[in-house]
């Protein structure tokens, strides 16, 4: 956990210490897109997106989901965690993760679709790139990378693909019973 905090802090220094990266990431973090319909449109799309890919990947039935998701609850991955430890657990999976994973993953693609023929190409990269950064799941992290990258490119903005992560990372503490 601290080296991720660590590692999170470092990247956020060297992104903004320089000024031209700076104003870059600034304008990346469009608060703004949250007023408009089509931004929610776009999450859910994505969301979407994910769960299906996430039941044909895994080999699950909807039928079976909703029994997971509502059976006799047990935490599994979690049991052996202190309150302190989960709790720390939970910031690094739903808030700490998605902000590195999208400024890393995320932004840079911008940066390339400039000097690349197409935004397709540089989004299968990133998300090559980060479904190699998900080894217990590396096809899965591949679909979210595409799906992240889109509602990056369809919003212009970091936040929404921010927020998607993090919508998704929470449902996976429930879904996958980490808390």
């Amino acid at each position: 956990m601290e080296i991720q905090v660590i590692s999170l802090i470092l990247t956020v220094l060297f992104l903004f210490i320089f000024p031209k990266t700076r104003a870059f990431y600034i304008k990346l973090l469009d608060f703004s897109v949250l007023k408009k319909l089509n931004t929610y449109v776009i999450i859910f799309m994505a969301l979407l997106l994910i769960f299906i890919s996430n039941l044909f990947i895994f080999n699950r039935s909807l039928s079976a989901t909703f029994d997971h998701l509502t059976n006799s609850y047990s935490r599994t991955g979690t049991m052996m965690l202190d309150t302190y430890e989960l709790v720390l657990f939970i910031i690094n999976l739903t808030l700490l993760l998605p902000i590195f994973e999208e400024l890393v993953f995320r932004a840079p693609i911008s940066i390339w679709a400039n000097k690349l023929p197409s935004y397709l190409i540089t989004l299968f990269i990133s998300s090559v790139l980060f479904g190699f950064t998900h080894p217990e799941y590396p096809l899965f992290g591949f679909i979210l990378g595409i799906a992240f990258g889109l509602v990056f490119r369809f919003t212009k903005s970091l936040i929404p693909a921010l927020l998607t992560h993090f919508l998704w990372n929470v449902f996976t503490l429930f879904y996958y019973k980490h808390i």
